[in-house]
């Protein structure tokens, strides 16, 4: 809001209480919340920082056949969290509501203004690379992982409670509990050979354990108890609250905990097994043809659950982050590399993989609860079976001499194929079976029953990428408590096809300056490429696709026009080098 055509933007006076304003606090008015609809803000939600030590150093010794190196990497991060100190919130639901001043919640919540957190993070490692012969190199190693649990350097720890296992019963701990107890004894051995078969075939194989630092989302113990404090929502209010209402609540280490964030206290390190084995061929000297196995055992990997009032001691949103993820991967790689032979360069690559696991993040709530089914293994949710890119750079031979070769040489054109088959879609009903937590709606995981018989697609004429997911396939499980007997990210969505290419031309001045002029052509042929359906059954739009591509992915700091999946697009530039 703004004084533009002589409006007047309300003063703080007005929209907070006595002893709050926008420089410590933060206004919140929410009409409805359709993306552009009736909504103001105003004050800064945060002022964080993050304070970060790295120091690393290696050194190496050769002995004969022999190349020993030795390392060590040390990090210390401290973030902080610069917090508002007093938040207000007037939810109106509509914008009826809002033109008759009905406000259906109220919200106010107080939070710590410096809250600090502190972790180390400390790794050593041993490498031996030894040529045992002159046509086979083994390079072996070890390394050592200690990481910290978080603490405080100013007096502002996480907390954390006495157990999980049972959030009905669970306690909050006394202040200064450890998170959980670190492990120093998380060694990552490595192998790998090289074996020079042949003067044009190379054969190379691997393997090793690899942490994870284990950490997630755990700096959100920065804003939840005891460092906010929510007071009960305010229902059925108007604009303004009263002031002694609308007045921050006190902060208390005592329960209950309003917001709580919290790690397994058996919480260890995440773990990666991973091996390979490839096969390189050269056919002449400037092509090379590679065969590679890949593979990878993801263990004790983190996972998000999010409880709504799990029990006496804690009435709001908590937060468990756990070890209870495991994964797999399998892959075979083709590439065709062309090295830059007369004016021709190529990479042509092509993956069939296979990733399954039982949850796909450690930060997406979006989980079935722990214990709430058998179980959940099923395709990742970026299992993408197949997938091939390509890349061609060419150089354009400048015809003759004169004025053709003025006009037609220096061109040159780069061109990327990028094709992949179609992701997940995870089919829910749309509601939420499960006390106590979010997943409704979208955000749902519970899986409907397969109707026998019934195809899973249909392809009616004009559907966006040609079909839609057959609705009358699914039904909800009876007792509507169940988890339905569909899999896991069961379904297929659509697949992807893109081809960009820019053409390029170099003016050269002096020896020194040039000028180069480009225009790169993305999705040239314009095909379209089509987000995921709607997933959740209860949705009127379930089965269709309702976005294309590049705006389903998020903008991740791009204009979705840029993005893998928009429409045919064209960029052109000027290059000034010197």
């Amino acid at each position: 809001m703004d004084n533009f055509a002589g409006a007047v933007a309300p003063s703080d006076s007005v929209l907070f209480p006595p002893g709050q304003s926008s420089s410590n606090g933060f206004l919140g008015v929410f009409g409805d919340f359709n993306p552009f609809g009736l909504k103001y803000d105003v004050g800064k939600i945060a002022d964080n920082r993050q304070h970060q030590i790295n120091v690393t150093d290696n050194f190496s010794w050769t002995v004969r056949s022999r190349r020993m190196k030795f390392g060590v990497d040390y990090r210390r991060l401290n973030p902080e969290e610069g917090s508002l100190t007093y938040q207000l919130e007037y939810i109106f639901g509509s914008p009826a509501n809002f033109f008759t001043n009905s406000v259906a919640e109220g919200f106010v919540a107080a939070q710590s203004r410096d809250v600090q957190m502190v972790i180390s993070n400390w790794s050593l490692f041993a490498q031996d690379t030894w040529s045992i012969a002159n046509n086979l190199t083994v390079t072996y190693g070890l390394r050592w992982d200690y990481n910290t649990v978080p603490s405080s350097p100013n007096g502002t720890p996480p907390f954390t409670v006495n157990e999980v296992s049972n959030l009905s019963t669970a306690t909050i701990a006394p202040a200064g509990t450890p998170l959980w107890h670190a492990q120093k004894d998380d060694f990552a051995p490595r192998l790998g050979l090289a074996w020079q078969a042949r003067p044009n075939l190379v054969v190379r194989a691997g393997g090793g354990f690899f942490y994870d630092l284990g950490y997630s989302d755990i700096t959100n113990a920065m804003i939840s108890f005891p460092y906010i404090q929510e007071a009960p929502p305010i229902l059925g209010t108007s604009f303004p609250l009263n002031p002694s209402v609308a007045a921050p609540p006190a902060f208390t280490t005592n329960p209950p905990a309003a917001v709580m964030s919290v790690t397994d206290p058996n919480h260890v390190l995440p773990r990666t097994y991973e091996w390979n084995a490839a096969v390189e061929q050269s056919i002449t000297n400037a092509d090379v043809l590679t065969l590679t196995y890949v593979g990878a055992g993801g263990r004790k990997l983190m996972r998000k659950d999010v409880y709504i009032a799990p029990g006496p001691n804690f009435t709001g949103e908590f937060v468990l982050l756990s070890n209870h993820g495991t994964s797999n991967y399998d892959a075979l790689q083709a590439q065709y590399r062309h090295r830059l032979s007369h004016g021709l360069q190529t990479l042509l690559s092509y993956t069939w993989g296979h990733s399954i696991d039982d949850v796909s993040s450690d930060v997406n709530y979006q989980n079935v609860p722990l214990g709430q089914s058998p179980s959940e293994r099923g395709p990742s949710d970026y299992d993408i079976r197949d997938k091939f890119s390509g890349a061609v750079s060419y150089d354009i031979p400048a015809p003759g001499d004169g004025v053709l070769r003025q006009v037609f040489g220096s061109w040159s054109t780069d061109s990327i194929i990028y094709a992949r088959s179609a992701p997940p879609v995870n089919v829910v009903t749309g509601q939420n079976p499960y006390a106590g937590s979010v997943l409704a709606g979208q955000d749902s995981v519970q899986r409907p029953d397969v109707v026998a018989n019934v195809l899973f697609y249909l392809y009616p004429a004009g559907a966006p990428g040609g079909k839609v997911i057959n609705q009358a396939a699914f039904t909800t499980p009876v007792p509507a408590t169940a988890q339905g007997d569909l899999g896991r990210n069961a379904l297929r969505g659509f697949g992807a096809t893109q081809w960009d290419i820019t053409v390029r031309r170099q003016f050269r001045f002096t020896e020194r300056l040039t000028l180069q002029a480009r225009g790169d052509f993305f999705n040239i042929l314009n095909h379209p490429n089509f987000g995921s359906p709607i997933n959740y059954l209860s949705s009127p739009q379930f089965g269709q696709a309702t976005m294309m591509l590049n705006n389903s992915l998020g903008s991740g700091g791009l204009n979705p026009l840029y993005q893998i999946g928009g429409p045919r697009s064209i960029q052109l530039a000027l290059k000034l080098q010197f």
